[in-house]
């Protein structure tokens, strides 16, 4: 295939080979400034009781079982965002943030944490420290090595190989990746393998590399160009299309103005360099867990059975089976269990899929509202931490380590009205509470979904959320952004009487923290295509209106 040339690049002040090969002036440097957590409030939500928290993550978590892939799910189903964003964005958030301070710490020292991923979007989880420095990732200083090969149920475009891992005699085999928890389930690896793939078709496209500056029969140009090639469409898919799927429609406009981002929030007068906001990584980001489904079907072979038992194979179970969930850490990919993209993204051809399937299956709404398995993580069970639920985990580290401001505060001094204790601690979205909706009318599996997330609910208003208790103008930031995106979030889609669930997408404090920390990166990046190019478009061909992740699947796979 020969790749046209992009009439645009000729706006390139110089060619994209003599790019910074690690793509920023980032790291963990003392006293630099950049590379660190910071805050983008200056203000602490008020200490909130262990067992408090205790009890709200226990009201989080919704029993639900995975449904079969021929039945829809209203109730729980996203109609707006398609389940391999769940993932992409997992795969943003480890190559942007890691902080490993351990969660018995009782408060952090935000000068003292280190992010040990560059907060710049530069695929250093993929890339790791270069063919120089890690050349055990590479196979002749140009092409990152990929492990072994995948059938993906005879799928148009589907995953044909798992990453690299070490062949150990017991049954763990690590992955070799530049960040380990893209091994973390057997999706979110498969995102890695996908741009590992990209990155080695761009390497081997003379024409592709010749538009872009780079000299082919130079190795280190060759690799230099193709590397920022691929963080450059990267870049561009986190800004134009992952970023306004999740956040509400007008915010990426208001801060971009007029091509110099406006960031009240992420902008401190001694932030020089991208840093990252514990309020982005603590509580906002974290969004992506109430997207999760329980299950999965990952091609025809794998999951897609719709008489199957459990039905589509869960993300998480406690089977030493690995045939049985999609447990990572260590475990290599079954050999049938190659992802076919069509079950994740939209944008593909879905005429090759188990016929009467559901295609590309849903992400879960974003609410307030966990799936099971996130209360049950393998990585806990050993000990009976009370770190097992999610949900915990998040709250514990948000209120304890990290001091995050309270919702109410947030939105305070965003000048939004805050969410007041019945709409935190109720449910249904604002046609509902507002009356546009008439609950009376709704049909009784509707009257009883919405029951079921009050009454987990209202323990946490009636035992905590009252005058002079501890949630009383003070909910934990991470659970007041996902309950305002149920609030908020219903104008994406149509959905009738569905609409009362919302969680199409974030609600206004979730958006403009989000949509800030991202634009902020790659703004503070100097080397960016919003930086170096702003005018810069996809290189690669698009098959829709507007350039999409299932682009980069079709050209790498």
């Amino acid at each position: 295939m020969v790749t046209p040339v992009n009439p645009r690049l000729n706006a390139v002040p110089a060619s994209l080979h003599g790019l910074d090969n690690r793509g920023i002036e980032a790291g963990a440097i003392p006293g630099g400034g950049y590379g660190r957590y910071g805050r983008m409030f200056d203000f602490f939500g008020r200490p909130i009781p262990d067992q408090c928290l205790r009890d709200i993550a226990t009201a989080m978590i919704k029993v639900d079982k995975s449904t079969p892939i021929d039945e829809p799910e209203p109730t729980d189903e996203n109609p707006t965002i398609p389940s391999g964003y769940t993932y992409f964005g997992q795969f943003i958030d480890h190559d942007i943030s890691l902080d490993p301070t351990p969660l018995s710490t009782k408060a952090n020292d935000l000068a003292a944490m280190q992010d040990f991923r560059t907060p710049s979007l530069d695929l250093d989880c993929v890339y790791g420290r270069g063919p120089d420095d890690q050349p055990y990732m590479y196979t002749d200083g140009l092409h990152l090595r990929t492990g072994k090969p995948l059938t993906c149920g005879g799928a148009t475009k589907g995953a044909t190989f798992d990453v690299l891992r070490l062949d150990t005699s017991g049954p763990a085999h690590p992955a070799i990746l530049g960040d380990k928890r893209n091994d973390e389930n057997r999706i979110v690896v498969q995102v890695q393998a996908l741009f590992i793939a990209f990155h080695n078709k761009v390497v081997d496209d003379q024409a592709l590399i010749a538009a872009a500056g780079g000299d082919f029969s130079d190795g280190l140009s060759r690799f230099r160009t193709a590397a920022q090639i691929v963080r450059w469409h990267y870049q561009w898919l986190v800004m134009n299309d992952f970023l306004p799927r999740i956040v509400e429609t007008g915010t990426i406009a208001q801060i971009m103005g007029s091509g110099t981002p406006t960031l009240p929030l992420y902008d401190h007068g001694d932030a020089i360099y991208a840093y990252m906001p514990v309020e982005f990584a603590g509580a906002a980001y974290r969004f992506g867990h109430s997207q999760i489904r329980p299950g999965y079907a990952l091609n025809n072979e794998a999951g897609a059975d719709p008489k199957a038992d459990p039905h589509r194979i869960p993300i998480f179970s406690r089977d030493a089976d690995p045939t049985k969930n999609l447990n990572g850490f260590g475990f290599p990919q079954p050999p049938k269990f190659g992802i076919d993209w069509a079950y994740f993204l939209d944008g593909l051809d879905q005429s090759k899929v188990t016929k009467g399937a559901r295609t590309p299956q849903l992400s879960y709404r974003i609410d307030a509202n966990l799936v099971d398995p996130l209360g049950d993580l393998p990585e806990f069970r050993a000990n009976g931490s009370p770190f097992i639920n999610l949900a915990y985990r998040n709250l514990a580290r948000g209120s304890n380590n990290l001091r995050l401001p309270s919702g109410e505060q947030v939105a305070h001094s965003l000048g939004i009205v805050p969410l007041t204790s019945d709409i935190l601690w109720g449910a249904g979205s604002k046609p509902l509470l507002d009356k546009t909706l008439d609950e009376s009318k709704f049909p009784q599996d509707k009257k009883d979904d919405l029951k079921e997330v009050r009454d987990r609910r209202a323990p946490i208003l009636a035992n905590w959320a009252g005058p002079g208790k501890p949630l009383n103008g003070n909910t934990p930031l991470w659970y007041y952004i996902l309950r305002e995106a149920e609030y908020y979030g219903f104008d994406r889609a149509a959905e009738g009487l569905t609409t009362c669930f919302g969680g199409q997408h974030l609600g206004p404090v979730g958006s403009r923290i989000v949509a800030e920390t991202f634009i902020g990166l790659l703004w503070r990046n100097s080397q960016s295509y919003l930086r170096r190019w702003p005018a810069f478009t996809p290189m690669i061909p698009k098959h829709g209106p507007k350039f999409i992740l299932s682009d980069v699947v079709r050209y790498a796979l």
